[in-house]
């Protein structure tokens, strides 16, 4: 789906969203998600331990200096440094995938590491390395913040590195010569169903002005199927617990949708920062709420990058080409339909559906199509307004009547007095 279709659409769920043949006829069509990454598939997702091997001295930035043995069935490996000597310091780990994949029929999301640190507080970047045959590595991740802090009585425990998801057969986990060995307990694999991750639309956006301190309000200008934030903190070394709300117009309520730990750290000349917050929904308007516990953010404003995926029109190619998406009437009501009830038991699988390319945009019915329509009458409303103003009225009418009488009654108990003191 364009971008044009989400800017100009009068409706939230698109129901304006209309599909033509070329002899003008409406066709059936239907939208759903691309195949995505695996925060949207939680469901299909499991948690497998992989074998890992410890890499010492600079074997873990040259590994043509290690002694690799792997067996015939390349199940298992048998690691030595070339030099015979194991006594040295920890640099880095070899991972072992290459058995777990396969039985899985899945790839690698996440690696999520438990470690014993010698140190109490301890956070530092890591980088994870690709490869298949232990001589051709990739860069998959760099500097990716994993911390372990205590102060205060509040902890801070980031043990997850996200990755592009990835089905290699091994991963090297390193870090700077000058950081601290991290001596592991386990890695675990975070294993998505899904093997390909639609990519991510990314865009800007600057808070607007807000007089609450520590608020920061954000409007989108477009509705769009979001899937992940981040926040880019106006001053370095800050941690602060923040709440995520959002709100669908100007007018509604704000409700929360998370409630997140927002970091940038500097240590050794790197910027260590939070992960990206992962969210769903299709509102505009979304406030950053900021704890004032911790002193907050300080002088300038956070900046909201919002990252976001394209929705998928499937429709039936009924009729002769070209076909045409319409949309942006502002009378017409939803009209989408499930198009896999058209399809033969067994052909439903939208990766074997012809791929249609979007045209140039132009205009069909003029601007004023654009414009919604004005709010029905809320009569239900109106009427109970009247209602009260009537019962206001009715009870003003018979306040006044009461006053009235007891008046009469004074003047007529006065004029009988004067009478009685004249006799």
């Amino acid at each position: 789906m364009p971008f044009d279709v989400y800017r100009y659409t009068t409706r939230q769920d698109l129901g304006d969203l209309r599909v033509f043949n070329a002899q003008g006829e409406i066709v059936p069509h239907m939208l759903q998600q691309p195949a995505t990454d695996a925060e949207t598939n939680a469901d299909k997702m499991v948690l497998v331990n992989l074998a890992y091997f410890p890499l010492r001295n600079n074997e873990s930035s040259k590994p043509e200096q290690l002694r690799i043995k792997i067996d015939a069935n390349a199940m298992a490996i048998d690691i030595a440094s070339a030099s015979g000597v194991t006594d040295k310091h920890i640099t880095g780990y070899l991972i072992n995938a290459k058995d777990i994949l396969p039985k899985n029929n899945a790839s690698i999301h996440a690696l999520l590491l438990s470690w014993t640190s010698a140190a109490e507080n301890f956070v530092g970047g890591y980088n994870v390395e690709a490869s298949d045959d232990l001589k051709n590595w990739q860069r998959l991740v760099s500097n990716a913040p994993l911390a372990d802090l205590n102060y205060g009585g509040a902890s801070l425990l980031q043990n997850r590195i996200e990755l592009p998801t990835t089905a290699a057969a091994y991963l090297r986990l390193s870090w700077p010569a000058d950081q601290a060995s991290l001596q592991l307990n386990s890695i675990q694999a975070e294993l998505a169903a899904e093997k390909i991750a639609a990519p991510l639309n990314w865009f800007v956006v600057t808070p607007t002005t807000s007089q609450t301190p520590g608020e920061y309000a954000f409007d989108l200008g477009v509705n769009l199927p979001l899937r992940r934030m981040r926040f880019d903190l106006p001053q370095t070394n800050t941690l602060v617990n923040v709440s995520l709300l959002s709100r669908n117009a100007v007018d509604d309520d704000w409700q929360v949708r998370s409630h997140e730990r927002l970091y940038a750290l500097q240590r050794n000349q790197q910027l260590l920062v939070n992960a990206d917050v992962l969210i769903t929904g299709m509102q505009r308007y979304w406030l950053l709420r900021v704890d004032q516990v911790s002193g907050g953010l300080g002088a300038g404003a956070p900046v909201m990058h919002v990252g976001w995926h394209a929705q998928q029109l499937v429709f039936v190619a009924r009729g002769a080409a070209p076909f045409q998406m319409a949309f942006g009437n502002s009378k017409l009501k939803s009209a989408e339909f499930n198009v896999q009830q058209l399809m033969l038991p067994g052909g439903n699988d939208t990766q074997k559906l012809a791929l249609a390319q979007a045209g140039p945009l132009f205009n069909l019915g003029g601007s004023e199509r654009l414009v919604p329509p004005p709010p029905s009458l809320p009569w239900k409303t109106w009427l109970l307004w009247c209602c009260l103003l009537l019962a206001v009225i009715l009870l003003g009418g018979m306040a006044y009547r009461l006053i009235w009488q007891m008046n009469n009654a004074v003047e007529e108990a006065g004029k009988a007095k004067s009478a009685n003191e004249r006799k």
